[in-house]
């Protein structure tokens, strides 16, 4: 071996123990109805709340452990599996004066700007599609509960979303005087963010 290729190889191994760690890849999670809650709430009087949830939707989560305002989210919700404590108040929701769900099958949150806010937070903003009309929305997620998974060999996190949404702003304006124009919606879900052979959501 020539004195000139020596040398290379030596400074290319040199090279390969300075270099910076390498940075972990963004992790991808599919959004299911397994392994996921999404609910929604509403004051009624200020005086107690009335709460609901969607059962069937989908959508994905690009978690960035290393660069968190590199996340995204998407979730497609089917309007027409909202319920409530009782039908009557699901029959309500689903009707024209509220989700109109027949006429607007599907609601969409779509996130692309994720920045910091410490303690485990961060601020998702992104635009919500609700009723046909779609308006710039925020949802301040969590993932600050985190434990080791023994059995799966994994970092496990619980992670949850929140987002206050005005009802008005979407022609849901009915009953006034008695339900609040903010409606809160929730996101949550069990995640690994490392396992050996692939990266999931858990089932409850």
């Amino acid at each position: 071996m020539s004195i000139a290729r020596t040398v290379l190889l030596c400074g290319l191994v040199a090279l390969g123990l300075t270099a910076a760690p390498a940075r972990a890849m963004p992790l991808a999670y599919k959004i299911n109805p397994n392994s996921t809650d999404i609910g929604f709430s509403v004051d009624v009087f200020g005086l107690t709340s009335c709460a609901g949830e969607f059962s069937k939707f989908s959508g994905s989560l690009t978690l960035d452990l290393d660069a968190p305002e590199s996340s995204a989210v998407m979730v497609r919700i089917d309007a027409n599996s909202a319920s409530m404590q009782w039908a009557m108040a699901t029959q309500m929701i689903l009707g024209e004066s509220y989700l109109d769900a027949e006429h607007y099958p599907e609601l969409q949150f779509v996130s692309e700007h994720v920045s910091m806010l410490g303690d485990g937070k961060v601020k998702m903003d992104g635009q919500l599609t609700l009723r046909g009309i779609s308006h710039d929305e925020s949802f301040i997620a969590d993932l600050s509960k985190r434990h080791w998974n023994k059995e799966r060999n994994a970092d496990e996190a619980e992670f949850s979303a929140t987002g206050i949404v005005h009802r008005s702003d979407y022609n849901m304006d009915q009953d006034k005087s008695v339900l609040d124009d903010r409606v809160v919606f929730t996101i949550h879900a069990r995640l690994l963010l490392t396992e050996p052979s692939f990266s999931s959501v858990l089932a409850h």
